[in-house]
């Protein structure tokens, strides 16, 4: 993403001071192929499995500023059906629960939205207990890498299938895998 340098406050021509990379995926799978819905019966795949992956490189500005490029991808195996989302996650102050995430623009600029950070971050609260609610407050917050490595760590799991369920948008065939966070 060349809008980078520009949110780390860095000169336009200078290198991307790249820090550690995180990233995990898993898979889900059903007996037997998930009935396709009869509003959508013209699609001839079959989904038997959904396969989640998540993404994250760290980025430190100049002044410390705390991104992360971020990509995620839902899919299931040996179908055409797939969500794909590349986003960026800028910590406020330092505060990486507190985030704004933000995606490419075609003018090459970084604009915010909510959406996955938000969906993600709720369903730990909700779905996943006080566990994930004490790493989230815990886990150290040196880099984006350093922070997601443990709170996947500390909440196992739960972690992966509320990132399932952030990307996943209530489609029939990513919903019964990942959840609906409606984001």
């Amino acid at each position: 993403m060349s809008a980078l340098p520009a949110r780390l406050r860095l000169a336009h021509d200078a290198p991307l001071p790249e820090g550690d990379t995180v990233g995990f995926s898993s898979v889900t799978t059903l007996d037997a192929p998930l009935p396709v819905p009869e509003d959508i019966a013209d699609t001839r795949e079959q989904v038997s499995s959904v396969k989640n992956s998540f993404f994250a490189r760290t980025f430190i500005g100049a002044n410390g500023e705390q991104l992360a490029a971020c990509a995620t991808v839902l899919e299931a195996p040996g179908t055409t059906l797939k969500r794909v989302d590349a986003f960026v996650l800028e910590a406020q102050n330092g505060d990486l629960l507190n985030a704004t995430e933000l995606v490419p623009t075609p003018a090459n600029v970084l604009e915010a939205r909510d959406g996955w950070w938000d969906a993600l971050t709720g369903c730990l609260g909700r779905d996943c207990g006080g566990v994930c609610l004490s790493a989230a407050l815990s886990c150290p917050k040196v880099n984006w890498a350093a922070f997601l490595i443990c709170l996947a760590g500390r909440c196992g799991v739960c972690v992966v299938k509320c990132a399932a369920c952030a990307t996943c948008d209530c489609s029939w065939w990513c919903k019964w895998a990942a959840g609906c966070c409606d984001n």
